[in-house]
């Protein structure tokens, strides 16, 4: 009897164990990561968001906007919005400095220098119910200098 209630225990306690809340079986995933090259010789940053986000239908219909920030040692922001978004597809991008109804736009901020010349494409790989996976290449001019900013990726969650 004393072995039946101890096996008993163990099978309830493992079964207890083995039970997850939802909140904790969901994996949130909010990564954005890029090469930036101050010119050809550079060996290049790898820069990679602390924080990356997706904002869908803000502030037009069926637009999206896709950012990453990192404030650490070289402090990066990036912001790429497309307008009339199709889902999955190739989009060109240029440098904007305000949302427009009929324009694709990006921002970036880099070591606390603003750029006004970008222009790239963003290519969404996926977007189903869970998950915006994509890629980004941009070419980045300002008064000092140019950067570029390859194999760039994201992978963000709808939830």
């Amino acid at each position: 009897m004393r072995y039946l209630f101890l096996s008993l225990s163990a099978v309830l306690l493992f079964g207890l164990g083995s039970c997850k809340n939802d909140k904790e079986s969901e994996k949130t995933i909010r990564s954005m990561s890029a090469v930036i090259r101050r010119n050809s010789a550079d060996t290049g940053y790898t820069w990679s968001a602390a924080a990356a986000l997706v904002t869908a239908n803000t502030p037009y219909n069926r637009a999206v906007e896709f950012k990453g920030s990192e404030y650490g040692t070289n402090p990066t922001s990036l912001t790429m919005f497309v307008n009339n978004y199709r889902g999955a597809g190739s989009y060109s991008i240029y440098q904007g400095s305000a949302k427009q109804t009929d324009s694709n736009s990006v921002s970036l901020k880099y070591m606390s220098r603003e750029y006004t010349s970008i222009r790239g494409t963003l290519q969404i790989l996926r977007d189903d119910a869970e998950l915006y996976i994509g890629r980004f290449d941009l070419i980045a001019a300002n008064l000092n200098d140019t950067i570029t900013i390859n194999y760039g990726s994201f992978t963000i969650n709808k939830k």
